[in-house]
């Protein structure tokens, strides 16, 4: 029976069957790259879905924001051009991707896919015996259908087409594109009972293309023993397929297994294997495997595609290669010229690699070549000039899809409201969160979380408790990044005894803290010293500050660059009261030590959540030190302080072996200083609804209308 193969999920049942891997017999197998750029895009257009175990960094090593893990929650999202183009080792199998609504009176309800038959074996066209193979697989999939008794009766209306082996691959590859794999296993075992049909390579790959469509890699990689124990010859739809089946149950080792193993049985892979092949080293974080098989392709003369270049790109993205990335971007140019799948994984590659400004010098050259721009362009552009700071840029983008009635997504919406907490625009993100529910584009707990933050950095923990309520209402349950960031929103607006009730409920509801959470309670409670020494104590028997203080014989160091700014001032109490005091007590242990440093970091990480009087890490240690009378020597590092340790011995003597500490002059240098004071409110700009469109420079906010801080015309 010559079938569709599996990888194609074509569904051929008649003379079409004969062609290559379902293409016209014109077509050659190195053509499927690009044939597959429409069924691709489609693909990234349609997985604007966020993964969120990944969009959150947990420790203050990269933002030291308490809470504010979740301002770049939309950030990797776009982010998710990586699981957007992950989507490429589709290629093979999405020329049929597309769905219609059922006939009318069918008797179902559900969508069902186009059937890929030539023309004349659409679903209301019967052959010579009166046979519709659509009308079959749909009784199949009812579930009352008694699937044996089914296929006995459509096998007694279509003998020839059944003792071919034709039927049978149409039947396993239309359940393919409905992924029915239980109803598609039990026509597998009716073969195995069925006198008089014996199961064929085009059967195997009809199903272990079902095993691809649903991630089942184990069961696919059962079928190909399966065809060694039965003696079924394998051919490149075969391992096209099992390759593709591991790449997206994200299983890239056996998918590079499996390509060694096609190529020793003589089998020359494709450009299809290798896409698929190079897909799974995206999955698996492993740009220089991809990068490896890329070349072995170049070598074997098989010609990459558009495809190929683009799932290489995205592996390059998912390992941080954004110079890899562009240089694969220049090689797919001069083949094939702009491509905007290929600039979006680009794109997405710079976001991650924080270079902004190569990230708009590609969306406005893919802009210039006349290539259509997609909503996945559009997003991936958005996070990397919010992540560069450049707020203004990505709303104007946010404005232009609006204004060209662009599908905007939950995605295209997280990465706008993203922006809105960089330039701490609280009265825009608002509108957002309406203009959602008025499209009725629900909500999840990263637009939440990505709200929550930009009410933190703004000062509103008001509204934070609020959008805290409305999750409740719109029945959606928060994590513990909404909890960090409505205790840092208590930080930064002096209501400590609401960030230590927030910190206390956690338990309540069942939300495990992190090192955020700690970091951010510590944030709101420093001005209660006992309770903030009493929550630092439970950190450091939890392993969150292990690594704070660090005790050599010749060297001291406390480490407080991932602390906050009140876990700091806790940290560096509790340094001088308890970790030092087997050295301040002895004159000799404190003479042996050769170093005494404080690691306050350089301040970078900590510009988005900046406050008030230029505050920061190293500000309040110097501080603290001066109302120690500790003294430090000056040295070329910004981001340490050096102890002067002659000057410290001489202290440590005048005061009986302990440093004193002027707490109530610290906390009046704080309220002088306004160190404890809320950030300025900014400007509040409410941009039109319908969008607008801008210039490609940059530009201070124009046509917007402007009201105060307070949310007032």
């Amino acid at each position: 029976g010559r079938g569709a193969g599996a990888s194609s999920g074509g569904n051929y049942y008649g003379p079409a069957a004969d062609s290559v891997q379902g293409h016209s017999p014109s077509q050659s197998p190195s053509s499927n790259g690009n044939s597959n750029n429409n069924s691709v895009s489609m693909n990234n257009a349609k997985s604007n879905s966020y993964n969120q175990s990944n969009s959150y960094n947990n420790s203050y090593g990269s933002h030291n924001n308490h809470g504010s893990s979740n301002n770049n929650s939309y950030n990797n999202s776009n982010n998710n051009i990586n699981s957007n183009n992950s989507k490429y080792s589709n290629h093979h199998n999405n020329y049929d991707n597309s769905y219609d609504k059922p006939p009318r009176n069918s008797g179902y309800s559900n969508y069902h896919p186009k059937p890929s038959y030539n023309s004349h074996h659409s679903r209301n066209n019967h052959n010579s015996s009166g046979f519709s193979m659509e009308d079959v697989v749909d009784r199949l999939c009812h579930p009352r259908t008694n699937v044996a008794e089914e296929m006995d009766r459509a096998r007694h209306s279509s003998p020839e087409s059944f003792s071919s082996g034709r039927a049978i691959t149409a039947i396993l590859s239309q359940l393919g594109r409905r992924r029915q794999m239980n109803v598609a296993m039990q026509v597998w075992r009716w073969m195995e009972t069925t006198h008089g049909i014996t199961r064929n390579v085009f059967h195997y790959n009809a199903l272990i293309n079902v095993c691809e469509k649903i991630k089942d890699w184990k069961r696919a990689l059962d079928l190909l023993r399966q065809m060694d124990d039965e003696g079924v010859p394998k051919n490149e739809i075969t391992y096209s397929s099992a390759i593709s089946a591991c790449e997206k149950g994200g299983n890239w080792r056996t998918a590079l297994d499996l390509l060694k193993t096609m190529k020793s049985a003589g089998i020359m892979p494709t450009a299809i294997a290798y896409n698929a092949a190079i897909s799974a080293c995206e999955k698996g974080l492993n740009p220089s495997k991809a990068l490896e098989i890329f070349d072995e392709m170049k070598r074997e003369g098989v010609r990459p595609t558009v495809v190929t270049f683009s799932a290489l790109i995205s592996a390059c993205e998912k390992g941080q290669q954004w110079k890899l990335a562009l240089s694969v971007l220049e090689e797919m140019k001069t083949t094939f010229g702009p491509n905007v799948i290929a600039y979006s994984a680009a794109i997405s590659a710079l976001s991650k690699g924080q270079q902004w400004e190569k990230a708009w010098e590609l969306f406005c050259e893919i802009e210039r070549s006349g290539e259509k721009l997609s909503v996945v362009t559009y997003n991936a552009t958005m996070t990397a000039l919010e992540k560069g700071l450049q707020w203004q840029r990505a709303l104007d983008l946010f404005d232009e899809m609006k204004y060209k009635n662009m599908p905007v997504t939950v995605v295209s919406y997280g990465s706008a409201i993203s922006a809105c907490e960089k330039g701490y625009q609280w009265r825009q993100c608002l509108e957002y969160l309406d203009e959602m529910t008025e499209r009725k584009i629900p909500k999840n707990v990263i637009i939440f979380g990505a709200a929550m933050s930009c009410m933190e950095k703004s000062c509103r923990a008001d509204i934070a408790f609020q959008l805290m309520d409305r999750m409740n209402l719109e029945g959606v349950r928060p994590n513990v990044h909404i909890y960090n960031s409505a205790i840092s929103a208590c930080a930064r607006c002096k209501l400590w005894k609401k960030g230590f009730e927030l910190f206390k409920e956690m338990d309540d509801v069942g939300i495990k803290r992190d090192v955020v959470t700690y970091n951010a309670v510590l944030d709101a409670v420093c001005s209660q010293v006992d309770l903030a020494k009493q929550i630092f104590h439970e950190g450091v028997e939890r392993g969150f500050y292990a690594k704070v203080s660090r005790l050599g014989t010749q060297w001291l160091e406390l480490d407080l660059h991932f602390l906050s700014l009140g876990g700091g001032e806790t940290a560096l109490r509790w340094w001088f009261e308890e970790c030092l005091v087997p050295y301040l007590g002895d004159s000799k242990e404190l003479a042996s030590v050769k170093s005494i440093d404080i690691v306050t970091g350089y301040g970078k990480t900590r510009a988005r959540g900046a406050r008030k009087g230029d505050d920061g890490m190293r500000k309040r240690v110097r501080a603290m030190l001066s109302f120690m009378n500790v003294h430090e020597i000056e040295q070329p590092n910004l981001g340490r302080i050096h102890i002067d340790k002659d000057a410290l011995m001489k202290e440590v003597e005048r005061n009986g072996g302990r440093i004193i500490f002027d707490a109530r002059g610290y906390e009046q240098y704080k309220m002088n200083e306004g160190l404890d004071e809320p950030y300025s409110d900014a400007p509040q700009y409410v941009r039109p609804r319908g969008g607008a469109m801008h210039g490609r420079d940059y530009h201070s906010p124009e046509g917007e209308q402007h009201i105060d801080s307070s949310g007032n015309g």
